[in-house]
């Protein structure tokens, strides 16, 4: 006689809740899989990007520079406008997501959670001028300065922030020294030709010709896409820290999918969780501490 397995029903995995406060609806990210109820997920919320220094749009000549971004970092375009004609004129500043960030003025640095820069009154500044900053996953670094080296082979480490990595040149040589700036500080110095391999950020610095003293690259980690997939703590994007436990079974294996996650505030039964195949005992030991970081306590 053939034998049933039945599976994990919807909830079964809880012992207790706080009520709606310890469930959110999450979105799974396509290719995530077929996932059953009481799989662990993590949530993408990083991913390594580039962004080149614009030229103006419009009749004036001011120049952008100094940019760098902040923890909020987001893909798309962000969008200066002047707003008046004057050598320390007004702008505004629109996110990609639309969201209205502050106010500057020409001749004076800029600063946002965002992204930051300072606009210098280069002989005409215009009203209706504009800067569109792109922001593309995956992109380049270009190399602002006057030498020609590239960047290349780049990844995030485990404990890469959200923010800016800068990589500046400490000599002009072939085999130059550099140092690695991130958001929380320095994270290593390195050399041109060599490849450098943090828990941070890692890529290779090649000599393209020229490598210029103070020449720099910036290393961009912006938010994430908020999708979940399998927890993996061998990931890099955030999904190696467990976000959740999905309710229901979902299938997102070539589509996003919309499930109810358990987040936070209550127990659950540890011996009846799903994980990805290769997650490792001592892996789920961890992750059970991670998940206490939002009081979800996982019993045996």
């Amino acid at each position: 006689m053939a034998t049933y397995s039945e599976p994990l029903r919807p909830y079964e995995f809880i012992l207790n809740d706080s009520g709606i406060i310890s469930y959110e609806g999450v979105t799974l990210a396509s290719g995530a899989g077929s996932l059953v109820a009481g799989s662990v997920i993590g949530m993408s919320t990083k991913r390594i990007a580039a962004a080149p220094i614009p030229t103006i749009v419009g009749t004036g000549t001011g120049l952008m520079s100094l940019l760098s971004f902040g923890p909020d970092v987001q893909i798309g375009s962000y969008v200066v406008t002047l707003t008046a004609t004057s050598a320390t004129a007004a702008f505004t500043v629109t996110a990609p997501d639309g969201t209205a960030l502050p106010t500057g003025n020409v001749a004076t640095a800029y600063k946002s959670s965002h992204i930051n820069f300072t606009i210098a009154n280069g002989g005409t500044m215009t009203s209706g001028d504009s800067y569109t900053v792109v922001v593309s996953a995956g992109g380049t670094p270009v190399l602002v300065g006057t030498g020609s080296g590239t960047v290349s082979s780049f990844s995030l480490g485990k404990n890469a922030v959200n923010g800016t990595y800068r990589v500046r040149l400490q000599a002009t040589s072939a085999t130059a020294q550099f140092a690695v700036e991130g958001p929380n500080g320095v994270v290593g110095m390195g050399n041109v030709a060599t490849a450098f391999v943090s828990d941070h950020v890692n890529f290779t610095l090649a000599n393209g010709g020229t490598m210029t003293l103070g020449d720099y690259f910036n290393i961009i980690v912006a938010n994430g896409t908020g999708y979940a997939s399998l927890y993996d703590p061998l990931a890099t994007d955030g999904t190696q820290v467990p976000y959740g436990v999905i309710t229901h079974a979902a299938d997102a294996s070539s589509t996003t999918a919309k499930v109810n996650a358990f987040v936070r505030l209550g127990e659950v039964k540890r011996d009846v969780l799903t994980w990805k195949s290769t997650v490792t005992a001592a892996q789920k030991l961890s992750a059970y501490k991670q998940m206490l970081a939002n009081n979800v306590v996982a019993r045996a």
